[in-house]
């Protein structure tokens, strides 16, 4: 068989069959973003992060209110009833420029605003 090749494909072939694959060693941040996102704990954080931030920004309101997740700059809000809905619906521009100087994640674009029994 190689004697079918020609001179220059005898080097290049010898060439493939010196080199040697070895794995570079695994960056430690790599590791600590795969591991975070398999067990979950960034969501927990941020999750946990979010909830005090709602807090502070949404001030008396946030007895009667629970923040949900941001998907696609648009936060979730679950209302106690409907006058707290209308009042944060009032507020909402405000609550929004708050929430995304005290955010380092997600901005926020939008409220969803929805009434739930919790």
């Amino acid at each position: 068989m190689s004697g079918d090749l020609t001179p220059d494909e005898q080097r290049f072939e010898d060439l493939r069959k010196r080199q040697r694959f070895v794995p570079l060693t695994p960056r430690i941040d790599n590791i600590l973003s795969r591991l975070m996102s398999k067990t979950g704990y960034a969501r927990v954080q941020a999750a946990s992060s979010l909830e005090r931030i709602w807090s502070e920004v949404a001030g008396p309101l946030a007895s009667a209110t629970k923040a949900g997740n941001i998907r696609r700059g648009i936060l979730d809000v679950h209302c106690r009833n409907s006058a707290v809905m209308q009042e944060l619906t009032f507020q909402k521009q405000v609550v929004i420029q708050q929430l995304n100087e005290k955010l380092d994640g997600p901005k926020v674009r939008d409220l969803k605003l929805r009434v739930v029994d919790f």
